[in-house]
């Protein structure tokens, strides 16, 4: 009978312990849920703040490039490797237009702006130490992708060129300008002959098809 007694009141410990136990790992749980959603907050504002601030050094880089002529705005455009096509449909005009500025008739502020911030890019890829920066604006995000950077510029998605600088997330920045570009890009725009799949790392990525 005492040992009976005494195996309940092992059973009885037991218990306790194993309900405190559990207690105790469900409150680390719920401690864990809200330390990662206060870092998925502070993550988001930071990348917000982050993105704004570039925005707005381009924007001071277009003021200050604004102040040169309609004719060395063009200058600098083609000896960056700018055709004029591209140029034209970048400022939304028309190519004769594009020919009549190069010979020195005059332009709307607004059509001088658009020529501004395109050299204003030219200068913030020069800091990144980016050559030949046409040519790197045509090279597809990522292998297999039929989205390049100029796309991002003719859709006016500047912000997105911006964050396809970051290296810090390589492949998962590249990602994320592709899902906010067009969230269906792994099926409208991945070439035939690749495929999409999860990296190690979690990142979606492409590969050609075996």
């Amino acid at each position: 009978m005492r040992n009976v007694a005494t195996q309940s009141g092992q059973l009885n410990t037991f218990r306790a312990n194993r309900i405190e136990r559990t207690k105790s790992s469900a409150e680390r749980l719920d401690e864990a849920h809200v330390y990662h959603q206060h870092v998925s907050e502070l993550h988001s504002d930071s990348a917000l703040a982050r993105r704004e601030r570039l925005i707005e050094e381009l924007e001071d880089r277009q003021n200050q490039v604004s102040a040169k002529s309609g004719v060395e705005l063009l200058r600098l455009l083609s000896d960056a490797g700018f055709a004029w096509s591209d140029v034209a449909r970048l400022a939304q005009v028309s190519i004769p237009a594009i020919q009549k500025w190069r010979r020195g008739a005059g332009m709307t502020g607004q059509n001088r702006f658009k020529l501004a911030k395109l050299v204003a890019i030219l200068d913030v890829l020069d800091f990144h130490f980016i050559q030949e920066p046409v040519s790197w604006l045509e090279m597809p995000l990522r292998q297999g992708i039929a989205i390049t950077r100029m796309d991002l510029m003719l859709h006016d998605r500047y912000d997105l060129l911006l964050e396809s600088l970051n290296d810090d997330d390589g492949a998962k920045s590249v990602t994320s300008v592709l899902d906010e570009f067009n969230s269906s890009w792994r099926d409208l725009f991945v070439d035939a002959h690749f495929e999409t799949f999860i990296a190690s790392d979690g990142v979606a990525s492409t590969r050609p098809k075996s």
